[in-house]
Formats: C-alpha cells, sequence, structure tokens
C-alpha cells in the first residue's frame, strides 16, 4: 500500500467517525507509514484528536475508534486523544505520535 492509498483511507476513517459523532479536530499519522519504513504487514497508526474525547473513558474512546475501524474494515491502529491530552500528555504513545504527519487539521 502507498502513501497515497494510505491518505484515501484515513479521509474515509475520518468520514466515518464524523457520522458516528467524532470530530477530529486533528489526525497524525504515526509509525512505519510516516516513518517511510512501512512494509507488507503494516497497519496504520493514527492519533484521533477531538474535544469529542473529553469525559469520555478509555474503554468508551476504544469502542467509538473500534466501530469506525470495524466498518473501514483497514489495518489501522488508532489512539484517542483529546486536545488538552495531545498538548500535555507524557506518555510515550503521545511523545511518539507528536512526531508523526498532521494529515487532516
Amino acid at each position: 500500500m502507498d502513501k497515497k492509498a494510505v491518505l484515501v483511507i484515513i479521509s474515509d476513517f475520518r468520514k466515518i467517525l464524523e457520522a458516528s459523532g467524532v470530530r477530529p479536530q486533528k489526525l497524525v499519522l504515526f509509525g512505519s507509514f510516516a516513518n517511510g519504513n512501512e512494509h507488507q504487514d503494516s497497519d496504520i497508526d493514527i492519533a484521533v484528536i477531538s474535544e469529542d474525547f473529553e469525559g469520555k473513558g478509555y474503554w468508551e474512546r476504544i469502542d467509538l475508534l473500534s466501530d469506525a475501524i470495524y466498518k473501514i474494515f483497514k489495518p489501522i491502529e488508532a489512539v484517542a486523544m483529546t486536545p488538552k491530552e495531545w498538548q500535555q500528555n507524557d506518555s510515550l504513545i503521545a511523545n511518539y505520535a507528536r512526531g508523526g504527519e498532521v494529515v487532516y487539521g
């Protein structure tokens, strides 16, 4: 899968999220597709930054993302963060994702 195909998948993923009530302020591609080290079995790593995750627990966020991933049926690995968490979270995954490529927002 080339980068152009990945960007189309991400755009479709965003539309599915929006239809389910999650309005991303930003989508960040990180991992192998962002740094050009993808291989045949690579998944698409995406950080979804949305105010709609505010007040939602970890599992509720996972459910929202999983439903969208199921509908698009593509190899997506997504992480959900609020804008505040994106700016202030010091977790390993947040720090790694911040080094990615903003593909929306």
